[in-house]
């Protein structure tokens, strides 16, 4: 491969890459497999070290995946939070422990295995026994803020025992955090399904999904009556400069959580070698179908803590600890027919309908099948035995066909040439394995734009779902996102259905939306190319729709999360046909393509914070915010910022560099905090506004399956 077609290829596995990273962290809605996904990720890699040129530190190879929302204030982590390294085989168990054992020669390690939660990853900090704050994972350097919620965990309490310092083995220790996986157990997801569509709502795909949805919810009593649980697995001081560990081993470390009340799960085990450890492995294995929450592994980890540190970690996952994955469970079923779903950007995807077969949990009946390429790789036909899986436990799909129970009357579905909905002819994109519809107004594509721009992530709009979006674009009463604003109260009221409370409820959501934050607006435009992170970077660096469309593609391309192929979407949606005019119409009907100055419903009043009629001086350089935001987010919380120190500074915040500030400010005795105290002074006056108001903001979406919104 020469270094032209390496370049092609680095940059479609990039936009791959992220594309499902978006999908997992951001919309916990996953296409492919862990094991599907790490192919592309070592592809990738693989790549950028045969051609060193091609490597760039904003590469997906180099960072983690993100799961921020715009609608929660967010604080830095106390340790980044990385993934653990995946591993498929044996033999790279076998790689790993004598790594390990090279690098640790002096003496004979012990490894700890225990179950790899499929849930989702959560932090709580924890001060004078008192929970303080509870973060997401969020890009692995800092998360959400979702204090509220994680408190309402199944075994988590706000105060712990009076006697929790004892389990501490440091004394001093005011101030811990623990990390673990939030999950929602299978008994009780199959008894809300079952709940769920009794009430006329769609079913919960799945449990992580269930719980991922569930802890980005803004309404606590809906997150109460879910039923989340959660197993802790670390705790650790969060001042860094305590760096020597707080227990001998990880062993001694999930008891002291235990002592605290928090839960852990009970299955742990020690091995010396690889043997040992993968006989473990099989024990866990043979126990999976009898658990009542979902594992996709086990992990390993040296047992040892200190080892941990001196094993370090790279800039993704720690060198400490291997994620091994088991082989996602399978079932053999009939392929009756296969059926066509057009998306809101043309591409057109054939999906399996199957007899319905039980796997892993729940009862199968259909599977994606991705593309016409997938289809002839595998050679899949309508009536053909399949061999069918969920990727990673989540997403159905066909494994193989089981070509010796073949009749001969199997058909093999021909190649589209033309739209399943609007007859319009279709296309292929130069490199693209998708066919696409190429009309605008083709339904389907019409529904799918109007599903995503009413979607949580993007304008939230309570009260408007698939079916209603089905409805109105079947009455003619919209065909575009601009023609929700001018719905009618009394038309609307008057659909079969629907009535006075129903329209009222819709057009308040539309008043809402029409204030939605800015990154969140971008996102709702449906750029190809553009999740909800590039939305945030192009928000930050953009103010208004007015200074996007005038960005030149090479800025574009400079900022983080962008690159070249995602300027080149931006610039060819806002200034091609389809994009401007939909701008455009926006635009007409008051709907504020712009950044807005107003203050953030998840911050509770002013006048009950740390922050409140304080006057504040920032000098130095901050890492985390700029001084325009920091600024800001001081203002929201109640405070003053003034541009020098007098008698009449309550403090003074000292990044890096601090200059002349800082000595005048010790000089008239006025209060001088860093940069890490400020952040955390941030996250939990920012945490309290969001536990005060939770229950209190009206009408906002319950965002537990991601496009659910409420059907009249």
């Amino acid at each position: 491969m020469d270094l032209e077609k390496a370049r092609l290829e680095v940059e479609r596995l990039r936009r791959e890459i992220q594309r499902h990273n978006r999908l997992y962290y951001q919309e916990a809605e996953p296409e492919i497999s862990d094991a599907e996904y790490d192919e592309l990720y070592q592809a990738l890699g693989e790549l950028e070290q045969r051609f060193p040129v091609l490597a760039v530190s904003d590469s997906p190879s180099q960072a983690v995946g993100s799961d921020s929302d715009s609608r929660f204030p967010n604080a830095p982590h106390s340790r980044p939070m990385l993934s653990l390294q995946n591993s498929y085989d044996p033999q790279e168990v076998t790689a790993f422990v004598q790594r390990v054992a090279k690098d640790l020669p002096e003496g004979k390690i012990t490894f700890t295995i225990e179950p790899k939660m499929d849930g989702v990853a959560v932090a709580l900090r924890f001060r004078n026994g008192r929970l303080h704050l509870g973060l997401t994972r969020g890009d692995g350097r800092q998360g959400d803020v979702i204090t509220a919620n994680l408190a309402l965990l199944g075994g988590v309490t706000e105060g712990l025992p009076e006697n929790w310092a004892e389990s501490l083995s440091t004394a001093g220790v005011r101030e811990f955090e623990v990390r673990g996986e939030a999950y929602l157990g299978l008994e009780r997801f199959r008894q809300l399904n079952v709940e769920r569509v009794e009430a006329g709502h769609p079913p919960f795909a799945n449990p992580r999904n269930a719980a991922a949805g569930t802890l980005k919810t803004l309404d606590r009593e809906v997150v109460r009556s879910r039923g989340l649980s959660v197993f802790f697995f670390q705790l650790f001081p969060v001042d860094p400069r305590l760096e020597t560990p707080l227990f001998v081993d990880h062993c001694a470390e999930l008891e002291a959580i235990g002592r605290l009340g928090l839960p852990v799960n009970p299955f742990l085990r020690r091995a010396e070698n690889v043997k040992d450890i993968l006989g473990c492995l099989g024990e866990l294995e043979a126990q999976r179908s009898k658990l009542d929450y979902q594992i996709d592994g086990a992990v390993i980890k040296v047992d040892r803590l200190d080892w941990q540190i001196r094993l370090k970690s790279t800039a993704k996952a720690p060198r400490w600890g291997l994620a091994f994955k088991f082989a996602a469970e399978e079932a053999e079923t009939l392929l009756k027919s296969i059926t066509l779903q057009v998306g809101r950007t043309g591409v057109i995807t054939p999906v399996a309908e199957l007899e319905a077969v039980a796997l892993a949990g729940s009862t199968i009946s259909r599977a994606t099948l991705h593309n016409w390429d997938e289809l002839e790789r595998k050679d899949i036909r309508i009536g053909d035995r399949v061999i069918v899986v969920k990727g990673g436990d989540v997403i159905p799909k066909v494994l193989r066909v089981v070509t010796e129970a073949r009749t001969g009357n199997e058909k093999v579905l021909e190649k589209l040439t033309d739209c399943p909905v609007c007859g319009q002819a279709v296309r292929q994109g130069p490199g693209e394995v998708a066919l696409r519809c190429g009309n605008p107004l083709c339904p389907a594509v019409l529904a799918g734009r109007l599903r995503h721009f009413a979607s949580r992530n993007a304008c939230d709009i309570d009260g408007l779902g698939s079916r209603s979006i089905d409805l109105f674009l079947e009455l003619g009463m919209v065909r575009q996102p601009s023609d929700l604003f001018l719905l009618d109260h009394a038309a609307v009221a008057a659909l079969p259905g629907w009535g006075e409370k129903s329209a009222d409820s819709l057009l308040k959501g539309l008043a809402r939306a029409r204030h939605r934050p800015w990154a969140a607006k971008i996102f709702a435009l449906g750029i190809s190319q553009v999740g909800v992170t590039t939305a945030l970077t192009l928000a930050r660096q953009y103010p208004s729709i007015d200074s996007l469309v005038a960005a030149e593609p090479e800025g574009l391309a400079e900022l983080s999360d962008i690159g070249p192929v995602v300027a080149e979407a931006v610039t060819e949606f806002l200034t091609g046909g389809g994009g401007s005019r939909l701008v455009a119409d926006l635009k007409s009907v008051g709907f504020f393509l712009e950044q807005e100055n107003l203050p953030s419903p998840l911050v509770e009043e002013a006048s009950a914070n740390w922050f409140s009629n304080k006057v504040f001086v920032l000098t130095g350089t901050l890492s985390a915010l700029s001084r325009p935001e920091a600024k800001k987010a001081i203002e929201e919380l109640g405070g003053k910022v003034t541009g020098s120190v007098s008698s009449k500074t309550d403090c003074l915040i000292a990044g890096q560099k601090a200059g002349s500030k800082l000595a005048k400010a010790a000089k008239l005795g006025v209060e001088v905090i860093d940069e890490t105290v400020f952040q955390t002074r941030l996250a939990e006056e920012s945490g309290k506004g969001v536990r005060n108001n939770i229950g209190a903001i009206d009408g906002l979406a319950d965002g537990a399956v991601l496009d659910e919104k409420h059907e009249s």
